[in-house]
């Protein structure tokens, strides 16, 4: 046997390390964990008039024995706009595609650690072979969406359901970024407390794309609880907000007039060890949402 054909063999049963949705799944429901999550909701609904309970959504992962995680929802596959959230799956296919230039480097760690909407857009434009622009007709309509639309393609092969492929603007879109769009924002954004649960387990697993992009990702996740520069907080008025201290923190937010959003890991001063993500519509207003829905999922899991 040759040894470039004895090198493909071994190669070919090596399973890439990829985390797919059904890999979340896998993870087994808990009931008492359940019950958990639902009396924090509970809790948190009775605290927010303003918060229904088809606008709260919570997933949570205790991975603090890794061989045997457990998890438990709250309303956890709802589609929300995911606001900022999107920026998740944005890094992803980001890795995913590779070549990473220093500018493009440069806009994940602006993308993620300080929610730049400028270099999401670039971001997308690369990962799409696009370019925002005028209003477009007929065939050039119908490639430029098909081009963004495969954002959505890869995450669909790996058993999400979601919408990620249109640019977060602070006060768009504008011309073809409109058009794309559809009739009642019917293209619009969305995804899942689940979902966002799902990309979390695969970065913290160092299943995404690679270890070592894994790696990446987490160290772009990280949040010191005291951020150094105000423009970097994505902690205070957040469910970071709610951490003891000594805990550590891999989160991002995504906040609109709409919607408050967080999706974290956390490690705690005891040891234990939480994916949690928080889905609000409707009471974006209230910054002291995320910090008190925080607190309440933290005395229900008997951290507080």
């Amino acid at each position: 046997m040759s040894r470039l054909l004895l090198t493909l063999l071994i190669l070919s049963a090596v399973p890439i390390a990829r985390g797919e949705f059904r890999e979340f799944r896998a993870v087994p429901a808990d009931t008492a964990l359940g019950a958990r999550v639902t009396g924090a909701a509970e809790a948190s609904l009775k605290e927010f008039p303003k918060l229904t309970a088809d606008n709260l959504a919570l997933s949570v992962i205790d991975l603090t024995k890794p061989e045997s995680p457990l998890r438990a929802d709250y309303h956890g596959d709802a589609s929300f706009y995911p606001a900022s959230l999107v920026k998740l799956f944005f890094m992803i296919e980001t890795y995913r595609q590779g070549h990473l230039t220093p500018e493009i480097e440069r806009a994940l760690r602006e993308m993620i650690r300080v929610s730049d909407n400028d270099a999401a857009a670039f971001l997308v434009d690369i990962l799409t072979d696009t370019a925002s622009g005028s209003e477009l007709e007929g065939k050039a309509l119908a490639e430029f969406l098909e081009r963004r639309r495969k954002l959505n393609g890869y995450f669909a092969s790996l058993g999400y359901d979601v919408s990620v492929f249109i640019k977060p603007w602070s006060f768009g879109p504008f011309g073809r970024d409109m058009q794309i769009m559809g009739e009642n924002k019917i293209n619009r954004n969305r995804a899942s407390a689940n979902s966002f649960a799902s990309l979390l387990l695969w970065i913290v697993r160092r299943h995404a794309i690679s270890p070592q992009a894994s790696d990446a990702m987490m160290s772009l996740l990280e949040r010191p609880l005291a951020p150094p520069r105000q423009e970097e907080n994505q902690v205070k008025e957040f469910f970071g907000e709610s951490l003891p201290e000594g805990a550590r923190l891999w989160s991002k937010e995504g906040d609109t007039s709409e919607v408050r959003h967080d999706a974290a890991y956390v490690e705690l001063p005891g040891g234990r060890k939480f994916i949690i993500v928080i889905l609000t519509r409707g009471a974006a207003d209230d910054k002291t949402l995320l910090p008190t829905i925080g607190k309440e999922l933290l005395k229900e899991l008997g951290e507080k």
